[in-house]
């Protein structure tokens, strides 16, 4: 028993490998980075409520609003609808003011200002895109016996075109090196999905007299262009981070609003992961929000310095 006792006295023990110690500097930027993804998680619940509470007024609308004949008759839910869209976008553009006063800005390059590292965004970005194609083909199943067959085909075709384009797009943020031809291609095909669909849903209804049953629609549309436009600056070299962010943030209110009006369930599936490509771009914008630091005044060296 002393044997054992000595002999193992005398081994040598295992050197403990002590965690290394993080600078300051990489401490505080950690630190910035949690209270970055937390701001943006708040953000993007404020807006999918928004988009939620747009769904009920429209529902409320839809089941109020219009006769058996299907005409619109004279209702509070037209003037509420319009004023809750109009409040929307007022708080959103006093979110993206007050960020800006606050001396927040945004990198102006394309890989620093999208930078989406990690399980969490590669399984939403990948979700988004893999929604957009599931809705593409469902649409194209859908339309065999629409008059607009032939327009919903393209439709259908650009959506799985744009379905395949976001999460590659995304990707290539994460790398340095990339093909800005391609970039640029990627981020023009939601753009055009979206043009289309304006001319497919004017082609539509171009009979129908009652312009409340596809306003909602048009409008929607029309703001998710323009934020995917804005969004694509980034990859064009023209990037403004502040329009686009209110931009991503009234398109994503908006897609999900009009998913309480009736269409083919393929183009609700397209609608919706609109909206989620929008709030995981503002998501992105608002994770890498850096604050500036308040430099120094410098002063003139005139003489009057040891004064």
């Amino acid at each position: 028993m002393r044997i054992f006792q000595k002999i193992t006295s005398e081994r040598p023990s295992a050197q403990r490998t002590e965690p290394e110690k993080k600078s300051p500097a990489q401490e505080k930027e950690e630190r910035i980075i949690r209270e970055q993804n937390k701001k943006a998680l708040e953000l993007s619940c404020y807006v999918c409520g928004a988009g939620a509470f747009g769904v009920f007024f429209r529902w409320l609308q839809d089941q109020t609003a219009f006769n058996e004949a299907g005409l619109a008759e004279k209702s509070v839910f037209h003037v509420l609808v319009p004023l809750f869209i109009l409040a929307v976008a007022l708080y959103f553009l006093r979110y993206v003011d007050r960020t800006r006063n606050d001396r927040w800005h945004l990198p102006e390059d394309f890989c620093g200002a999208l930078e989406n590292k990690g399980t969490l965004f590669t399984v939403f970005r990948w979700l988004a895109g893999g929604m957009m194609c599931v809705g593409a083909l469902l649409l194209l199943a859908d339309c065999e016996t629409d008059k607009q067959a032939g327009m919903l085909r393209v439709l259908a075709l650009l959506g799985l075109l744009s379905g395949l384009a976001f999460p590659l797009l995304l990707t290539a943020a994460n790398h340095p090196v990339s093909r800005p031809r391609l970039l640029c291609l990627l981020s023009f095909l939601p753009i055009l999905m979206f043009a289309f669909w304006l001319i497919t849903s004017y082609k539509m209804n171009d009979i129908n007299s009652v312009v409340w049953s596809y306003a909602i629609e048009i409008v929607a549309v029309i703001a998710a262009m323009l934020a995917f436009f804005r969004l694509a600056g980034f990859a064009f070299g023209a990037p403004n981070a502040w329009r686009s962010m209110f931009a991503a943030m009234f398109g994503t209110f908006l897609c999900v609003m009009t998913l309480a009006d009736e269409r083919y369930m393929g183009m609700q599936l397209m609608l919706l992961s609109s909206a989620l490509m929008l709030v995981l771009w503002n998501w992105i914008m608002v994770k890498n929000l850096r604050q500036k630091e308040q430099q120094a005044e410098v002063q003139p060296e005139d003489g009057f310095e040891r004064l």
